[in-house]
């Protein structure tokens, strides 16, 4: 048997058995991922099936080189590149594909007029250009975060609105900001104060809080490339973006 041949089978071999003793090898190559996101189910979940696709990639080519010439393994290890690459691509959008999909309304509520408003304000602006724009409003950061969060009433679905408390803890330059969120029927009470209650807590700046409400950035795929921290039920988080209006 070819050289080529029992390389692609040793690969399909530990690949299949990473998959069978639950630790995934595509795992291992993804350290640039926070913490909390290797932590996370979805990421895991896609962790298996990148690792499945890619177990059957390596027997499909041994048996080919097995039955063919020596060409067999190089048309095969050509494109491993580009596939490593894709990888990575999968697994990135894999958990926003799979919150948008697992979605009971399937649309996102439309976005409130000063909302609206804010985010034609931010858009395509860099973090520090956001800064200095929140700079020149009256009141500053916290009177542009204590509006926003007063917002939230105004941005409440109520089809989709379920109790729970909500916590904010947003960076800046100047130090934390705290807000706390507790959704009660059809009504939203906002405090500054520190969300010690909360369900989850999303941590982040105050740019990305910004792109945030706004609909300039998703929720999951700010989580799971670590431009946003959660605290608490992770896997309840999703649900905010569901509740409140954001685009």
């Amino acid at each position: 048997m070819r050289i080529g041949t029992w390389i692609w089978l040793a690969q399909a071999v530990a690949s299949g058995a990473s998959l069978a003793l639950g630790y995934p090898w595509t795992s291992l190559l993804s350290r640039r991922y926070p913490d909390q996101v290797r932590a996370h189910p979805l990421f895991r979940e896609a962790n298996q099936l990148i690792t499945g696709g890619w177990t059957a990639y390596f027997a499909i080519a041994g048996v080919a080189s097995a039955l063919t010439g020596p060409w067999t393994s190089i048309a095969f290890a050509v494109p491993t590149p580009l596939l490593g690459w894709l990888s990575f691509r999968v697994g990135d959008r894999y958990a926003p594909w799979k919150m948008r999909r697992s979605d009971p309304k399937g649309e996102v509520p439309m976005a409130t007029p000063a909302q609206a408003e804010l985010r034609v304000m931010i858009s395509g602006k860099t973090d520090e250009e956001i800064l200095d724009l929140m700079l020149e409003t009256p009141g500053g950061f916290e009177g542009v975060l204590d509006d926003t969060i007063a917002g939230m009433r105004d941005a409440l679905d109520p089809d989709a609105a379920q109790d729970c408390v909500v916590g904010y803890e947003i960076d800046s330059a100047t130090g934390t900001y705290a807000r706390r969120i507790e959704v009660r029927g059809h009504d939203v009470v906002a405090e500054r104060r520190d969300p010690s209650d909360a369900r989850v807590v999303l941590q982040l700046s105050v740019a990305e809080y910004l792109r945030l409400i706004t609909g300039l950035l998703d929720g999951t795929e700010a989580f799971m490339s670590g431009r946003m921290k959660i605290r608490g039920d992770v896997m309840f988080a999703p649900q905010i973006g569901r509740m409140f209006r954001t685009a």
